[in-house]
């Protein structure tokens, strides 16, 4: 009797047994980047830097656009910063200006930043049409280059109107994005965006010697280099993490106990201790639709890099009812895979969903903890569960026999 009083009293009030309840936290101050780098600091990005460069070099009758794409930590932003201070670069255009966007995507914010960057001084709370036209004044028939940094929206509209007022610059000028989605890259006129992956396995250890041991390497042992090496594999060629690693390892110097335990244990646990890894994947998921985050939330039952039956996890999505369309004649399973497919979009090591069987890549693991521990007030297969009993539903999809 008590459970069919609850239950006539949430649809009375009309609440949703589905709903993942989230609560969003302050993540604190804004991490906003700058044109400068340090060259000696960046491991393995040459080739990329030089195949950028030559797109940017490449002529064009009006201004044009280039995406550079990839998860969060792989070092886009330093990408941008090695392109943007290259030599040959200077000498190609006359014009050179850095905005950092970040998910707070404001046209009249980055013409002011445009133009502050270009005088290199401040410009005072103008009027938008003001701003336009000194932009106009600055940039016309120059040829210029234009780096947006970090870009999050997702909104053609609010694109469409900063576009609008870029394209006054003179032939060949180019406008360089770096962002963590595809789908940014798709409404901004995009379709072949410069995908950028992680380092190789030598890169990775390249690096990682350079932030343990320094600017000069000695040697160490074959046994302390072997340990190193299968580290650096286990960061994923991922150089936020790899500089996480790399600066605990200076702190415990040759100790190979040490390194066996860093080895041995969880990389990315230690990643989430000294909040590098986290704020890039939360940035993420709260970035993802309600009813996506529902999705994801859901593929966090399983087990790291366990193999799930793609078409199984949209029938468990579909039976949960996580899965709308305002198309009729659309059915469930499409709208499905479109689901996987924007996640794949948005979400860093996404892509391994798509696979058949998909998997739960293990550089989310961190996120995951952070989902179970404080997001999920209610859990979506499961219904209403005190947070200790969480972390013993991955057991319950365990193989069946």
């Amino acid at each position: 009797k008590k459970f069919n009083d609850v239950a006539e009293d949430m649809s009375r009030l009309k609440l949703n047994p589905n709903l993942v309840v989230i609560v969003k936290e302050n993540e604190g101050s804004w991490r906003e980047t700058s044109s400068f780098v340090l060259e000696s600091g960046i491991v393995g990005r040459e080739e990329n830097k030089n195949e950028i460069i030559e797109l940017l070099k490449g002529e064009n009758s009006s201004v044009s656009f280039i995406a550079v794409v990839g998860m969060g930590g792989l070092g886009k932003t330093a990408l941008a910063q090695l392109v943007y201070n290259d030599g040959e670069v200077e000498k190609v255009f006359d014009k050179r200006i850095w905005v950092c966007v970040s998910q707070e995507f404001e046209v009249k914010s980055i013409l002011s930043k445009m133009l502050k960057s270009l005088k290199n001084d401040q410009v005072g709370d103008l009027e938008l049409d003001i701003l336009q036209r000194k932009i106009r004044e600055e940039l016309n028939g120059q040829r210029y280059m234009l780096v947006l940094d970090d870009l999050w929206n997702e909104n053609q509209l609010k694109w469409d109107e900063l576009r609008t007022y870029l394209m006054c610059g003179g032939q060949g000028s180019k406008i360089l994005v770096t962002t963590r989605s595809t789908l940014v890259s798709q409404i901004m006129g995009v379709n072949n965006p410069y995908v950028l992956k992680g380092l190789n396995k030598e890169q990775s250890w390249d690096l990682l010697k350079k932030l343990t041991f320094g600017e000069v390497f000695n040697g160490v042992s074959p046994n302390l280099e072997s340990i190193g090496e299968r580290i650096a594999e286990k960061c994923g060629g991922v150089p936020l993490a790899i500089r996480t690693v790399g600066g605990f390892l200076r702190t415990i110097n040759e100790k190979e106990d040490q390194w066996l335990s860093v080895l041995n244990g969880d990389v990315w646990r230690l990643c989430e201790e000294r909040q590098s890894i986290m704020p890039v994947l939360k940035l993420s998921y709260q970035n993802l639709p309600l009813g996506l985050r529902q999705c994801f939330a859901y593929c966090c039952l399983y087990p790291k890099d366990w193999e799930i039956q793609k078409n199984e996890l949209i029938q468990l999505w579909m039976a949960q009812g996580y899965l709308e369309s305002s198309i009729e004649t659309q059915s469930m399973e499409d709208v499905g895979n479109q689901y996987l497919e924007m996640i794949v979009a948005c979400m860093p090591k996404g892509k391994d969903l798509l696979e058949d069987p998909c998997t739960f890549h293990f550089y989310l693991v961190p996120l995951v903890h952070w989902i179970f521990q404080m997001q999920l007030s209610y859990v979506p297969f499961f219904g209403p569960k005190r947070k200790w009993e969480v972390f013993q539903m991955p057991n319950l999809l365990s193989p069946r026999t």
